[in-house]
């Protein structure tokens, strides 16, 4: 077998292995590994913790107002502290906030935009709760949400929790897909939880006991790094679907979702770089491959999307099997470039949709991977809540 050949098929089934260990192996050997762990048992505490909400927002005027009825609303198993802090915002997002809330919302107006990260740290030294939680002014919570949030709080073992995220409307041509991708992710969360900690975290929606907070750094992804500080200190951090935050379509446009998936994979590369050893397995176990799994590997997708068409594309004239291969791939990509013309097929339609999110979540994680590995840092971005 020539060199060039060789080289071509050891890629091809390398990249292969990649992408099968991503989608397949490690969800599938979480869920039947979770499936056969017994729940465990918490100690049960009585005495109902304080709670302090946090919600950091920039340029919110929009959707500040609903958040803060749907957080003075909200039921608190103990004394609940509303803290809202604005990061340079430079429209009426203060004053809406202070007006609506009538007395019961602290409000932290931050005169310069200095990013996420530093808006929560200013907010966290104002929070008197034992619990902190964790909100975006985009997510509407449910009214029993940090009831349920709590209670996992009564198992010493858990400093954090995640809550599930939902979207409440139908808007835009990546709403559907962007739900099955939530779907998909929320049922390998559950999986994780139950081995020991999840992998990943939702900004939208999490809480932790406040001595475990640390002050996140600014160039990672707030949810992930909390999550990760927290296991760190040698808790848990969970799941907890029946907390629930309502939101909207997460991207409204490809464009959109380039961006944002672009702006997530290098943040929380950044965030997992600074918590790096909690990939060394010798120190902490199975937690450590699975992170290594979901969010490392996972970010390497796209390379190996690429490196598998350019190698059976090499092998296509020689082997029957390469040619079948690149057959399947690119009638994959042509269902994603016919998305809309086959958007009135039933099941093609769908799957179409599928495969066009598919190409352009990769693409974006592509463009966040090289941003990571240029050391660009995002720190500071004017997120994207209307349209």
């Amino acid at each position: 077998m020539p060199v060039i050949e060789l080289l071509a098929h050891t890629v091809s089934v390398l990249s292969a292995l990649g992408i099968a260990l991503v989608f397949g192996f490690y969800p599938l050997a979480v869920v039947v590994a979770g499936g056969l762990r017994r729940a465990r048992t918490p100690v049960r505490v009585r005495r109902a913790p304080s709670v302090s909400l946090l919600v950091a927002v920039r340029n919110g005027e929009e959707l500040i107002e609903a958040k803060v009825r749907n957080s003075v609303a909200l039921r608190s198993p103990g004394a609940l502290q509303i803290v809202l802090v604005s990061d340079g915002s430079q429209d009426r997002t203060v004053e809406r906030a202070v007006l609506s809330g009538r007395g019961r919302v602290q409000v932290l107006p931050l005169r310069e935009h200095r990013g996420k990260a530093t808006a929560l740290d200013a907010g966290v030294r104002l929070c008197r709760g034992e619990i902190l939680v964790f909100s975006d002014a985009d997510a509407l919570l449910a009214p029993d949400a940090l009831l349920r949030l709590c209670e996992r709080f009564t198992d010493p073992s858990v400093g954090g929790v995640c809550g599930q995220r939902l979207i409440a409307e139908e808007r835009g041509e990546l709403t559907r897909p962007q739900s099955s991708y939530i779907a998909a992710d929320s049922a390998l969360k559950r999986a994780e939880a139950r081995l020991g900690s999840v992998t990943s975290n939702d900004g939208k929606l999490y809480a932790i006991r406040r001595e475990l907070y640390r002050p996140v750094d600014p160039g990672a992804t707030d949810d992930l790094y909390t999550c990760l500080s927290v296991v760190e200190q040698g808790r848990r951090f969970v799941f907890e679907p029946s907390s629930r935050a309502f939101i909207r379509t997460p991207s409204r446009n490809v464009g959109h979702e380039l961006a944002r998936r672009r702006r997530i994979v290098a943040r929380s590369l950044h965030g997992i770089a600074q918590k790096r050893a909690l990939l060394n397995p010798l120190r902490h176990g199975p937690f450590a491959v699975q992170l290594f799994v979901n969010k490392v590997l996972r970010r390497m997708l796209p390379v190996f999307v690429v490196a598998v068409f350019l190698a059976t594309l090499a092998l296509a004239a020689e082997r029957p099997w390469a040619r079948l291969f690149l057959a399947a791939q690119l009638a994959f990509y042509a269902l994603a470039l016919l998305r809309r013309p086959l958007a009135a097929v039933p099941g093609l339609g769908t799957t179409a949709a599928l495969a066009h999110y598919f190409c352009i979540g990769n693409l974006g994680t592509l463009l966040g991977l090289s941003d990571f590995l240029r050391g660009r840092e995002i720190v500071r971005w004017d997120p994207i809540k209307s349209g």
